[in-house]
């Protein structure tokens, strides 16, 4: 009798772990896609390139489109721009993200220029709402691009959008503006960096291709003092690049 109801407690611990694995918060995409940061921290400290374990509440998730296309014995690789997105991870949710089968290369070309999913939650079976954005294009190299920096900026910008008010212009002291100035310049390539200071001298002229790196050097450059942009061309005038 013993034995027996020692059988049925363990059977009952079993099936309560099971069912939370079942329920544990869950973020998960396709193979044709690629999680790389969770909150700013690479994705593999939480699960791997697929699928990762969330606590309940608001998250920051970077992923991207990422299908290799054989055809014969060739490869080729599709991917799209990483997006962010944010949202809300309900208590027990599996979350799947949606997105249509691409087997193609016009599929997966187009695809990776304008990727379109839903979100939904396996455990409630509702989808779920989130926003969405994506880092701009970059030429060059892509596996030097520091995509976390990108993300870290697109953030800032959107954070200062939301908290700026809208009349008067409010300038930033010249500190942490003169800062980012010399960052983003620093990161930029020969292209940009002589674009930036074709902008300053005539800020009607149109650089031939947009960067992150362009749009964030205008960006403080408008919010900056008079006192920061002084310093800024300055140290130009003084930079061998």
């Amino acid at each position: 009798m013993l034995k027996r109801q020692n059988f049925i407690l363990t059977a009952f611990l079993l099936s309560l772990g099971t069912a939370h694995s079942a329920f544990a918060e869950t973020f998960e995409v396709p193979r044709s896609f690629e999680i790389m940061y969770l909150d700013q921290q690479v994705a593999s400290k939480f699960g791997n390139d697929f699928k990762i374990d969330v606590d309940p509440g608001q998250h920051q998730i970077v992923f991207r489109f990422n299908k290799i296309i054989r055809s014969g014995g060739d490869s080729e690789v599709y991917q799209s721009e990483p997006i962010v997105l944010d949202l809300n991870v309900p208590s027990g949710a599996y979350l799947q993200l949606q997105a249509p089968y691409i087997s193609s290369h016009r599929q997966a070309q187009d695809y990776a220029k304008q990727p379109n999913f839903s979100i939904r939650d396996e455990a409630s079976g509702r989808d779920v709402s989130y926003q969405q954005r994506m880092l701009a294009k970059q030429s060059g190299l892509q596996n030097l691009r520091d995509y976390l920096g990108e993300v870290k900026a697109l953030d800032e910008v959107k954070s200062l959008s939301q908290d700026a008010p809208l009349d008067p212009p409010v300038k930033m002291n010249s500190a942490p503006a003169l800062s980012m100035l010399k960052f983003w310049y620093n990161q930029a390539d020969i292209d940009t960096r002589k674009a930036m200071r074709v902008w300053i001298a005539d800020a009607q002229q149109q650089a031939k291709q947009d960067s992150i790196q362009l749009e964030m050097l205008q960006f403080w450059f408008n919010k900056a003092d008079d006192k920061a942009k002084t310093s800024f061309q300055m140290w130009l005038i003084g930079s061998r690049s």
